[in-house]
C-alpha cells in the first residue's frame, strides 16, 4: 500500500529542506501522531499534506486530489503509494483520530474531504447560519417599495437596472450579497438600500471591513453617495423622505473592533452568549474576509438582524484559508460561458419583477437555494465601455490569452508596458518604472515644503500613486522596489533619507495596535507638524477623515510604502497604478502569481495602469486560476444548493 525510499524522518526532513512542506507542516504531523498514538507511516504523511493545505489557504484534503505517485510534488518522488482515494478512504477510517462529521475527533473525514476538526466545525456553521438567513423573509408592502424604488432608479429602456434589482432583493431578505467589479455601484446600491429601509424606522447600522483601510475607504464612499444623493434626489421625489439619510451611518469600522478584540486571546467579546447590538450589518470587502472570522462574524449576529455581504468575488482570496464569498458565488457561475447569471425561485423572481418592473422569468428556477439572495452588478461605472483599463481587467478575468494578447495590441493611452530589459539598475524597463515614479511622487514631496498646504491634501496626492509587486522578496519585489524608488527620489533630491523616519516618508503599519487606533494596512506619511515647532510626526488619515498624529517612536511594525503588496492594496483605489512582475519567477513565485492577483492589481488603477514585466509572465500568470479546496459550495451547498444546476 505505501512504501518509502528513506526512512519517514529522513522524507519529512528533505520535503521540509526543499520547502514542499514548512517547519510547522512536519511538526504537526509527527505531534498528533505521537498524541494519538497513531504510528502508521501513512497516517503522518496525510496529516503533513492536511497541515499543508491549510498553510496553502485551502480548507480541507480533498483525498481524490492527491497524486499518489508523487503527492509531495518532489522532483524525485519518494514515496509510492499503491491505492486510490476509495481504498485510502477505507484506511483512514481505522485511524482512532479520524472521525466521522458527528464525532469530536481531531480529524473529521467528510465526503472525501479530510479536515482539522474546528475547520469542519467553521464550514458546517456558517453553511446553517447562511442557510437560516437566506430563508427569512422580510413582510414590506410591494406597492410602497415598488413606488419608492421607481423613485431611487428611474426606468432604463431595454436594460435591466441590477442596481435596483439588488436594491429589491435585500430589501426582502435578512441576507443579500452582492457583488460586482470595480465601480459597478456596490456602495451606491447599498446607500439607496439603506435609505429606504430607514424611511419608517431607525435601525441599528453598523458598517465593517476587514482592514482599516478598506473601513476607511467604505466611510468615504457611503459619505460621498449620500451627499450624491441628496443632489439628484432633492425635489424629485415624493415618496422618499430624504431626512433619513440623516440616519445612514457614514462612519465605518473593522471587523476585529466591531466583534471587539480580547488582549492575548484568539476569542471575541462577542458571540452567540454575547451578540452584537445591532439590526442591519453591512460587510464590505467581504472577499477577504477568511472563514475562521466568517465565522465570528457570524456567530455574533444577533437572530433578528440583516445581513449585506459586498465584495468583488474574482479579487483575491482572503490571505488566511478560505474563500468564502467565491465559494457563496459559485452556484452562479457557467464555466462554460465563462460568464454569471442569476437564479430565483419561482417566488423570488415573481417579487422581484413586481418590485422592479423588469421581467425576471427567465431567471427563474426549480432550485435557487442562495440565488435568491444574491445579485451580481454587471456594469462598471468607473470604466468606460472602450477604456483600455476596463478591457484589459475582463480579459484577464475571462483567463483569455488571446483577448489580453490583443488589449496590449491596440494601443489604449490607460495603458503601458515596461519590459524588463537587462539585470539589476541597467534594466531599462525598471528605469522606466523609476522615472515614472519619480515623476509621480514629486507632487506630495514637494507639498510637504509649503506650510500652506494642509496634511490632508498631501497625504491625498500621495495616494494618486502607487507601486503593486506580486511578491515581498526580492529586487522585483516591495522590499527591492521599495529600496530602489527610495534611492531614485533620493537622487532627484527630493527626499534626503538620512535618518530612519525623514520628511515625506510613507509607511505602511504592519500589525494592530488598538490603543493607538492603528490597523494592519494604514497607511501615512512622516510630516513636520508646525504646532510642534516642525517636530516630526507620522500622520494618517483615519475613517471619519480626521487626522491621526503619531510619535515615529510609538509606531508599531511598519515599512516604508512607495511600493506594496497587491494583497495590501485590496480595499484601495489610486488613479495610476504600476504592477511589478518578476522577469524569472521561481517556482514559491509562480504559485502568487495567479489571475486573481493579476485582476486585482489592474482594478485598482481608476485612470492609468502600467506594468513592468514580461508578456509571456503576464498572460501565463492571467491563465492560473485560483482554486481552493472547501466544502461549503459542495456538499454543504446541498443545503445552500449553491452548486445546483
Amino acid at each position: 500500500m505505501l512504501s518509502l525510499s528513506v526512512p519517514l524522518d529522513v522524507l519529512l526532513k528533505n520535503l521540509t529542506e526543499e520547502r514542499l512542506i514548512t517547519p510547522l507542516d512536519r511538526h504537526f504531523a509527527l505531534e498528533l501522531a505521537a498524541l494519538e498514538q497513531e504510528n502508521s507511516e501513512i497516517f503522518v504523511i496525510i496529516a503533513a499534506l492536511l497541515s499543508h493545505q491549510l498553510s496553502s489557504q485551502h480548507t480541507c484534503l480533498p483525498l481524490a486530489q492527491i497524486d499518489f505517485n508523487n503527492p509531495f510534488k518532489q522532483q524525485v518522488s519518494q514515496i509510492k503509494m499503491t491505492l486510490d482515494a476509495e481504498q485510502l478512504t477505507a484506511q483512514l477510517q481505522q485511524f482512532n483520530a479520524i472521525g466521522s462529521a458527528d464525532e469530536h475527533k481531531p480529524l473529521i473525514l467528510d465526503n472525501g474531504r479530510l479536515y482539522l476538526q474546528r475547520y469542519f466545525h467553521f464550514e458546517r456553521s456558517i453553511a446553517d447560519k447562511l442557510n437560516r438567513l437566506s430563508q427569512q423573509k422580510n413582510s414590506i408592502d410591494n406597492t410602497e417599495l415598488s413606488t419608492m424604488l421607481a423613485e431611487l432608479y428611474p426606468q432604463q429602456q431595454g436594460t435591466i437596472d441590477w442596481q435596483k434589482v439588488a436594491t429589491a432583493t435585500a430589501a426582502c431578505q435578512n441576507l443579500a450579497v452582492i457583488t460586482g467589479g470595480p465601480g459597478t455601484g456596490k456602495t451606491t446600491t447599498v446607500t439607496k438600500l439603506l435609505l429606504l429601509l430607514c424611511q419608517q424606522q431607525t435601525p441599528v447600522i453598523k458598517l465593517v471591513a476587514p482592514t482599516g483601510k478598506a473601513a476607511a475607504r467604505l466611510s468615504e464612499s457611503i459619505k460621498a453617495s449620500k451627499q450624491r444623493l441628496q443632489q439628484d434626489l432633492v425635489g424629485q421625489v415624493s415618496s422618499l423622505d430624504l431626512n433619513a439619510l440623516k440616519l445612514v451611518p457614514e462612519e465605518a469600522s473593522t471587523l476585529h473592533r466591531l466583534l471587539g478584540v480580547i488582549p492575548n486571546s484568539h476569542k471575541f467579546r462577542h458571540d452567540s452568549h454575547n451578540p452584537l447590538r445591532l439590526d442591519l450589518l453591512v460587510v464590505d470587502e467581504a472577499s477577504m474576509v477568511d472563514l475562521p472570522m466568517m465565522y465570528k462574524l457570524l456567530d455574533a449576529l444577533p437572530p433578528h438582524a440583516k445581513l449585506i455581504l459586498l465584495g468583488d468575488q474574482d479579487q483575491l482570496a482572503s490571505v488566511e484559508a478560505g474563500a468564502v464569498l467565491a465559494d457563496i458565488c459559485q452556484g452562479l457561475y457557467h464555466p462554460q460561458n465563462k460568464s454569471w447569471q442569476m437564479r430565483y425561485s419561482p417566488q423570488q423572481s415573481q417579487q422581484l419583477s413586481q418590485l422592479s418592473g423588469y421581467d425576471l422569468s427567465q431567471y427563474a428556477q426549480s432550485h435557487s437555494g442562495l440565488g435568491d439572495s444574491l445579485c451580481m452588478l454587471m456594469h462598471s461605472h468607473r470604466f468606460q465601455g472602450d477604456a483600455g483599463i476596463g478591457q484589459l481587467a475582463n480579459a484577464v478575468n475571462k483567463a483569455s490569452a488571446s483577448d489580453i494578447k490583443q488589449v496590449w495590441q491596440q494601443g489604449y493611452q490607460e495603458l503601458s508596458w515596461f519590459n524588463h530589459h537587462g539585470k539589476g539598475l541597467q534594466n531599462r524597463g525598471l528605469k522606466s518604472l523609476l522615472n515614472q515614479a519619480v515623476e509621480q511622487y514629486s507632487l506630495y514631496l514637494t507639498q510637504i515644503h509649503n506650510d500652506d498646504i494642509e496634511p490632508q491634501t498631501i497625504i491625498n496626492s500621495y495616494n494618486q500613486y502607487r507601486i503593486l509587486a506580486a511578491m515581498r522578496a526580492g529586487d522585483y519585489g516591495v522590499d527591492g522596489i521599495n529600496q530602489s524608488v527610495t534611492n531614485a527620489l533620493k537622487q532627484a533630491k527630493l527626499i534626503q533619507p538620512n535618518q530612519e523616519f525623514y520628511l515625506g516618508r510613507p509607511i505602511i503599519i504592519q500589525s494592530n495596535d488598538y490603543n493607538l487606533g492603528l490597523f494592519n494596512g494604514d497607511i501615512g506619511i512622516i510630516l513636520a507638524d508646525k504646532a510642534a515647532n516642525n517636530r516630526l510626526m507620522a500622520y494618517f488619515i483615519q475613517a471619519d477623515g480626521q487626522i491621526l498624529k503619531v510619535l515615529p517612536a510609538r509606531l508599531p511594525s511598519h515599512e516604508t510604502c512607495y511600493a506594496m503588496t497587491v494583497h495590501k492594496s485590496q480595499g484601495s483605489e489610486f488613479a495610476t497604478v504600476a504592477l511589478v512582475l518578476p522577469p524569472f519567477p521561481s517556482l514559491s513565485q509562480w504559485q502568487l502569481l495567479t489571475k486573481e492577483l493579476i485582476y486585482t492589481a489592474i482594478t485598482r488603477a481608476k485612470s492609468h495602469f502600467s506594468c513592468l514585466g514580461n508578456k509571456k509572465v503576464f498572460e501565463t500568470a492571467s491563465l492560473q486560476i485560483t482554486k481552493r479546496a472547501s466544502g461549503l459550495a459542495k456538499d454543504y451547498g446541498k443545503q445552500l444548493m449553491l452548486n445546483s444546476k
